[in-house]
């Protein structure tokens, strides 16, 4: 059976993280704009949680027939602007989905760094 995630969850769900996940921050769910329990029928023992979070993705468009030097000091405007905006609006973490090997050695020199895991996307 799948519901809404309550406080009274918080206990049954920490438990199976360190249990499971030691290594890795338990999510806040409670502040997620949805989350979910699925608790086995018979026992109504946690299976699972989970939910959807908002993130801050930075997306950008670059003219690549520019000089590289040009295109990089604006690459790192848009990276303090928007960093500077992730902050104020009250985010820890800022995504970019980077398809050019070049950027992504650049944005991990600059404090990127991979996911754990693999990142997927479902077209809706």
């Amino acid at each position: 059976m799948i519901r809404a995630l309550t406080p009274n969850d918080l206990d049954e769900m920490k438990e199976l993280h360190s249990k499971y996940f030691p290594n890795e921050a338990l999510p806040d769910f409670m502040d997620y704009i949805c989350a979910f329990v699925v608790e086995d029928d018979r026992t109504h023992e946690m299976i699972l949680s989970g939910g959807i979070r908002d993130i801050a993705e930075c997306v950008a468009v670059t003219d690549l027939s520019l000089d590289p030097k040009i295109r990089i000091r604006a690459l790192y405007q848009l990276l303090d602007a928007s960093k500077f905006v992730c902050e104020k609006s009250g985010y820890d973490q800022m995504y970019v989905w980077s398809q050019n090997p070049k950027y992504t050695r650049r944005l991990k020199r600059n404090g990127f760094r991979s996911p754990l895991g693999e990142s997927l996307i479902l077209d809706l």
